[in-house]
């Protein structure tokens, strides 16, 4: 008897030890437009955040999905591919878009940079569209909450529009229905140090975004 109490004393030891002691494997999504794409003023691809961000975690890495493009992809577009639950292709293999929320445990997401960009070459009330289109951005964070629990970190605006009060206006906004619904608020006003012409990054830009983000992980 006492040699089976010491059996499973043994056993239970060696699974607690090891469940305290293993460590998570990183699922990584990185979702949104241009900046998790990585391209720059050249129309290539720079060493992304998103691929920094996966050079990070290399060493603990389950998988990594870059689901992102240059070409003016939008806040809808994206709740759109989520609600049709659109057949996502990367390195090879094929992913349904809410299958990978839900594996996911590390996800960010850069998005509504170019809605604002679009926008501001015409719209004569820009607070007023502003303000649409944040609550477009949380319906989109509570869609996603929806099939993700974990750590996901959203992406604010820089100013490439030249409109400095209205970029501090958006970003307090997205701060709030971050904060709202349990999600990392990213600050990169500072990108605009790293713009040379244009509105994309440079590698030094791409570079601070990364530190950006790791600065929630320390």
């Amino acid at each position: 008897m006492k040699k089976i109490i010491f059996t499973i004393l043994v056993v239970l030891i060696t699974f607690l030890i090891y469940f305290f002691n293993r460590r998570e494997k990183t699922y990584y999504l990185s979702l949104g437009d241009y900046l998790s794409y990585g391209i720059n003023n050249f129309n290539t691809v720079n060493n992304s955040y998103s691929n920094n961000i996966k050079e990070h975690y290399k060493k603990n890495l389950q998988n990594y999905v870059n689901y992102s493009t240059y070409d003016d992809y939008r806040v809808m577009d994206l709740i759109n591919d989520i609600n049709y639950n659109k057949v996502v292709e990367y390195d090879k293999k094929e992913y349904k878009i809410q299958n990978l929320l839900i594996k996911a445990n590390l996800i960010t997401l850069s998005i509504g940079m170019n809605d604002l960009i679009y926008k501001s070459k015409f719209e004569t009330n820009l607070y007023k569209y502003t303000d649409d289109l944040i609550s477009d951005i949380e319906n989109l964070l509570i869609l996603i909450r929806k099939y993700n629990k974990d750590e996901i970190y959203l992406l604010g605006f820089y100013n490439v529009i030249g409109n400095d009060s209205l970029i501090e206006y958006a970003n307090k906004r997205l701060e709030i229905i971050c904060n709202k619904n349990k999600i990392n608020f990213v600050n990169i006003e500072g990108l605009n140090n790293y713009i040379i012409g244009g509105i994309y990054p440079t590698n030094d830009g791409y570079e601070y975004i990364t530190n950006q983000i790791l600065q929630f992980t320390k």
